[in-house]
């Protein structure tokens, strides 16, 4: 990705033709709510042509294939389409790299190699729900870097997978977070340094190590770069909880939910909405609750 003169705060979105329809509503949403703001969204190299011809016209938007963003190798084994010959399943038999660890991948090199100083990650399923200016993403000076301790199993094994990726000894670990926030904001010299300090320690198979792990999190990691590693250079660390943020849809037992949420997002909304995909709720239903949002806004 080549260098530009630009602000020094971007969106990154990570996305694949399975979420196109849910990524058009991410992109409403900035229009509608947030035009300022530049977005580059990493796509995977075969389905780059779809999302250019469907999104071509949009206003301070880049689209990024992987091949330009995650290291050769990673990116041979990651496609999963075409012949033999072009993918290299024909030398590489069965490996190939699944797309939610791909995304997770591409956003920390999409970060380390980004034209803006920062940026701020906004899934496909994630939309913006009021005005939004750049302001909100500092506090006295400083990037937002929104942390909480690790309550759960899940919270908690994202971060054991961070250690072991790179190679802490677990029985010294006694304290644990979770970065996993809707919206995410790191610096470009946070992911630069987390790929640095691979090389220093010699990990030049931390991408396999990731794979192997049931649920790594690139925000974890970048996360762990940005407190201990550069100890919160040019940050404002933030502690609160994710839902502090956004409003959650997050897991099927949260489907009875929906109907409150929709009339907070209407009546008081916060900045962000997560309607997580895996939750399978249908695409019309998720667009008329976007429509809901900006008809509030609008009155």
């Amino acid at each position: 990705m080549d260098m530009l003169a630009a602000p020094s705060l971007c969106f990154i979105t990570a996305s694949y033709i399975g979420d196109i329809d849910r990524f058009s509503i991410l992109r409403r949403s900035i229009n509608q709510f947030a035009p300022e703001f530049a977005h580059l969204v990493v796509v995977h190299t075969e389905d780059f042509a779809e999302f250019r011809r469907r999104f071509r016209d949009e206003p301070n938007l880049r689209i990024i294939p992987t091949s330009d963003v995650l290291p050769a190798r990673v990116e041979l084994h990651r496609r999963k389409s075409g012949p033999k010959w072009f993918t290299g399943r024909w030398k590489h038999g069965r490996l190939l790299i699944k797309g939610w660890y791909a995304q997770q991948l591409a956003k920390i090199y999409a970060l380390g190699s980004c034209p803006y100083e920062a940026a701020v990650f906004l899934d496909s399923d994630v939309f913006i729900c009021r005005p939004l200016d750049f302001s909100y993403f500092f506090f006295e000076g400083g990037l937002k870097l929104f942390r909480c301790r690790a309550v759960n199993a899940e919270s908690i094994d994202f971060d054991i997978s961070t250690h072991d990726i790179l190679g802490n000894p677990l029985h010294e670990i006694t304290s644990l977070y979770d970065y996993v926030f809707h919206p995410a904001c790191f610096k470009k010299s946070t992911a630069r340094g987390l790929l640095e300090e691979f090389k220093r320690r010699g990990r030049s198979t931390w991408v396999r190590r990731f794979l192997a792990q049931r649920r790594p999190s690139e925000y974890n990691l970048l996360g762990y770069s940005a407190t201990v590693l550069e100890h919160c250079a040019g940050y404002s660390l933030i502690e609160c909880n994710p839902t502090d943020l956004h409003h959650s849809i997050r897991f099927p037992e949260d489907r009875v939910r929906l109907a409150g949420e929709i009339e907070l997002m209407q009546t008081a909304p916060k900045h962000f909405a997560l309607i997580q995909s895996t939750v399978k709720i249908p695409f019309p239903r998720v667009a008329e609750v976007f429509d809901k949002v900006v008809e509030a806004q609008s009155t």
